[in-house]
């Protein structure tokens, strides 16, 4: 007679947020988004060259959409 055989478990690995971004000055992986509570400010800041930003908060969001509303200010010239 045989055995039953298992089954194997398939792992599903979640990816997770990045917590440092690409600055759009000089390149390297040092922004760091610093957040605040909903309706305040939050503070984008590449710890390499110093480039510093800060963005309203509207509603819920996370670092990515605030890094992506400060990118979009840099190369659009109201940060910089």
């Amino acid at each position: 007679m045989g055995r039953r055989r298992r089954r194997k478990v398939v792992k599903v690995v979640k990816k997770k947020l990045p917590k440092y971004f690409v600055c759009p000055r000089c390149g390297a992986h040092a922004v760091k988004v610093v957040m605040g509570e909903i309706g305040s400010v939050a503070k984008v800041q590449c710890s390499q060259c110093g480039l510093v930003g800060e963005i309203q908060i509207t509603g819920p969001s996370h670092p990515v959409d605030i890094y992506c509303k400060f990118s979009d200010l840099f190369y659009s010239g109201q940060i910089g």
